[in-house]
């Protein structure tokens, strides 16, 4: 018994399975990115005047618009930006010296997004706007022969 293949000219207007099937799924990853944009909004107006977590929120939010794959991370039960500032929390606590403790952007973004099981697009994420990613040299202060250390001077053009 011989089989014929029948094929189909689709008309305009009309999709094949194929199509359905990835708009459908299409359609599914953008309801997840907004459920999960709404998750960090909702964070955000409970904590509106914590700095800190409003930092954490937009980078998320930011992340978001780039990295649509990330909401079902952002989504995860029981994940907030709290709890991000927690382990970032950890982490500093491990690295302070004299009880102080300091994360560049890049170290606390990256312990953020760690703690939300999202891998690292340190290649193709950029730092929020107004946050500096230079972290000055830590250097020995210079004392002079009489032990007395120099008289610090800078203009206002330095600090710009």
């Amino acid at each position: 018994m011989e089989k014929k293949h029948h094929i189909e000219m689709i008309q305009e207007g009309q999709m094949n399975i194929f199509e359905a099937d990835y708009q459908a799924k299409e359609q599914g990853a953008l309801k997840m990115v907004e459920q999960a944009m709404a998750k960090l909004q909702a964070e955000l107006r409970v904590e509106r005047v914590h700095p800190y977590v409003a930092a954490i929120g937009n980078y998320l939010m930011d992340l978001l618009k780039d990295n649509p794959s990330s909401a079902e991370k952002i989504m995860a039960e029981g994940k907030t930006i709290i709890g991000s500032m927690k382990a970032m929390r950890k982490v500093a606590e491990k690295l302070q010296v004299d009880n102080c403790a300091v994360l560049t952007p890049e170290q606390g973004f990256k312990v953020v997004l760690d703690y939300f099981g999202i891998k690292d697009h340190s290649s193709n994420t950029v730092l929020p706007s107004g946050i500096q990613a230079d972290v000055p040299k830590t250097t020995k202060p210079t004392t002079l022969s009489s032990g007395v250390a120099p008289r610090f001077e800078a203009s206002l053009d330095e600090f710009l």
